[in-house]
């Protein structure tokens, strides 16, 4: 049986201090990284409140989002204990909240 298709939905409020940063960190982002696997990819901010974004990724199976986020310890350095993405990007948030969800 093939591994299941993933969805994430990470619902993040950045600092705002760190807002035209963050914004800056996701062009580059988009620049540089392949998302091999990636099937679906969209990032949203809000209208009424200009900290708060939301992600929605969907990913062939756990091989490849697994590659993807080792492309973006490699770009950003590491997590720091107890967190699953770069301490680069988790810094930026003042909340955020990832959904880990299989396509059924």
């Amino acid at each position: 049986m093939p591994e299941a298709e993933l969805n994430i939905l990470i619902h993040a409020r950045v600092k705002p201090s760190k807002l035209d940063a963050f914004v800056k960190l996701l062009d580059f982002l988009q620049d540089n990284t392949t998302k091999a696997g990636c099937t679906h990819y969209e990032f949203y901010q809000s209208r009424d409140c200009k900290t708060e974004f939301i992600l929605c990724e969907h990913w062939q199976n756990q091989a490849a989002l697994d590659a993807h986020m080792q492309e973006l310890f490699s770009l950003l350095g590491p997590a720091n204990p107890g967190e699953l993405a770069p301490a680069k990007l988790m810094d930026m948030y003042e909340s955020v909240n990832p959904v880990f969800n299989n396509k059924i």
